[in-house]
């Protein structure tokens, strides 16, 4: 089987706060929204970014995910009363599928994911934007000490999360206290250099990119956010088998094919040593 490069250790990243007035964005911003089967969560998410992100610098990313409901015609509603709104669909690819597919339609400097119920409000995301603005992207953090949940999980999958962070920081050597949170940030630049070499399409795409991104020496920050659980969520505690099984085959294919910083990166940081 043919290798990239070796696998380097991780370079540990820090937790930055973001002051809430810091300035708005100037560079254009594309937000993904997945959605598969949303029709009761995605028309007042859709409606609050729309009002909290005004102006042409924000284009919104409605990527439907084999949808079987409403959700559709719920998208194509705000797609007909914003210009900024746009809607693609997909066969059921997973979050990850969807989310891939579309980035590869965006061109904004930014590029942006969160979900579609609505748990991280813009202001939120637009705190990211403004810390990814000082680094190569940035992600929320519902386990920063300066994070506010105010509305717990039922014990059973604050259990299962929990579970499944120590197991992803042992497994794969990440420094990041929640790869799982649902809004994210990163640079265009980024992306065009992961993407080629994700694997995962399902829940465990949020760890290959940033592993990948990790890998590749981009410097991605941990924001702590406010995040409101909402009802109605599509992970279930019956979920972890099958995260546990995804985590190993990720791990594996990391193993087989690892990824490691350009030469050019290498060579810098050697200078300058």
């Amino acid at each position: 089987m043919p290798r990239r490069n070796r696998l380097r250790p991780a370079r540990p990243r820090h937790l930055v706060a973001v002051p809430s007035a810091a300035p708005d964005p100037t560079p254009r911003v594309d937000i993904v929204i997945p959605a598969h089967n949303e029709e009761h969560r995605l028309g007042p998410t859709l409606a609050a970014y729309r009002e909290a992100c005004p102006g042409a610098g924000y284009r919104f990313w409605i990527a439907l995910d084999g949808c079987t409901d409403g959700t559709a015609a719920v998208a194509a509603g705000h797609a007909a009363e914003d210009a900024r709104v746009r809607v693609v669909e997909y066969p059921k690819l997973g979050k990850g599928g969807v989310i891939i597919e579309t980035f590869r339609r965006c061109d904004a400097e930014l590029l942006a994911f969160v979900d579609a119920d609505g748990a991280t409000a813009p202001a939120e995301l637009r705190r990211l934007v403004r810390a990814a603005r000082r680094a190569d992207g940035a992600i929320a953090s519902r386990r920063h000490p300066a994070s506010v949940v105010p509305a717990q999980r039922p014990l059973k999958r604050r259990l299962a999360s929990a579970g499944f962070s120590l197991g992803v920081r042992a497994l794969f050597q990440l420094p990041y206290s929640d790869t799982q949170c649902g809004a994210k940030v990163l640079h265009r630049r980024v992306v065009e250099q992961c993407l080629p070499l994700l694997s995962a399409r399902d829940l465990l795409f949020d760890v290959d990119l940033l592993l990948t991104a990790t890998r590749l020496g981009f410097r991605i920050v941990e924001v702590p956010t406010i995040w409101v659980d909402q009802p109605g969520s599509r992970v279930r505690t019956s979920d972890s088998q099958r995260m546990a099984a995804s985590s190993v085959r990720l791990w594996l294919h990391h193993r087989a094919l690892p990824v490691e910083e350009p030469a050019a990166a290498l060579e810098g940081e050697r200078l300058a040593a």
